[in-house]
């Protein structure tokens, strides 16, 4: 196209936007064109417009606005590369459009078909978004929590158990120890008299053991004469002959020593004591408590 044609399409441009009033910042907004080209299409510089074909674009969409008719044959149409390239563009949309409905036909008639596929399509994005989640969730609380190098356990329980245990031992041992204070009978002289003894039996123990050894032969006699009188035994022991005899709480006895040089005896495990006279013949009284 010639400069006096451009010129002379300029003019008419100018003409009609200044019968709408527009200024040219108006067109630039509503066109959304370089505010340069659109001063250059009024004043037909071409030299600082695109080139031919973009130029008479511009032309056609200023004039389209302006609602004015220039005329087909003052604008060349659209070059063959262009036309070329439009139907080719066109033609790959149209096919990219149809094969995108097939898919989507083939998946809605899958669908259709076979309508548990959904349900399992579903259960794995679920699956999916659940098992994500967690790992997030994992992943965050080892980075927040971290677990000390070394944890030293104390066993409070060790010592409480060991204290309780030698407690308890403790207080058994005096039960133990009270116990065999109250276990162990006591034998006493009765005005210190040697001859005279009194036997407390342990608590709980209603008799005691007397045990005899001769040191030579000797006829021997225990008698009761407390609380009524009898004889509990009599007899001959021979040198170095010994003799048990049970004695019980609450009596009296007299024992007779025939010769008692040599003797020797224990109540209750107690030992009678060493007569103190020279007699050969010795009378003992025991009284059991």
């Amino acid at each position: 196209m010639s400069t006096r044609k451009y010129k002379e399409i300029g003019e008419r441009l100018q003409d009609a936007r200044i019968k709408k009033g527009w200024t040219i910042e108006e067109v630039q907004f509503k066109l959304q064109i370089s505010k340069r080209y659109l001063m250059a299409l009024e004043a037909g510089e071409n030299d600082d417009l695109p080139g031919d074909y973009y130029t008479q674009s511009l032309i056609k969409q200023y004039a389209n606005l302006l609602e004015i008719d220039l005329g087909s044959r003052n604008l060349k149409s659209e070059p063959n590369s262009i036309k070329e390239w439009r139907r080719a563009h066109a033609e790959i949309s149209s096919r990219s459009q149809k094969e995108a409905q097939q898919r989507k036909s083939v998946l809605q008639g899958l669908i259709r078909q076979h309508p548990w596929l959904m349900g399992i399509v579903l259960v794995v994005v679920i699956w999916l978004l659940v098992w994500g989640a967690f790992n997030d969730m994992a992943g965050h609380t080892k980075s927040t929590f971290k677990v000390p190098n070394q944890v030293k356990v104390v066993d409070t329980t060790k010592g409480t158990s060991t204290e309780k245990h030698s407690q308890s031992k403790a207080s058994s041992s005096k039960k133990e120890s009270a116990s065999s204070k109250n276990l162990k009978a006591t034998l006493k002289k009765i005005n210190n008299s040697s001859d005279n003894l009194e036997v407390t039996l342990a608590a709980g123990s209603q008799h005691a053991n007397l045990k005899m050894q001769m040191g030579q032969r000797s006829w021997n006699a225990l008698t009761v004469t407390q609380p009524k009188a009898e004889t509990t035994w009599q007899g001959l022991l021979e040198a170095n002959a010994s003799k048990t005899i049970e004695l019980k709480k609450g009596y009296t006895y007299a024992l007779k020593i025939g010769a008692s040089t040599g003797f020797t005896g224990t109540i209750a495990g107690k030992e009678i004591p060493k007569s103190t006279t020279n007699s050969v013949v010795r009378n003992i009284t025991i009284e059991v408590k």
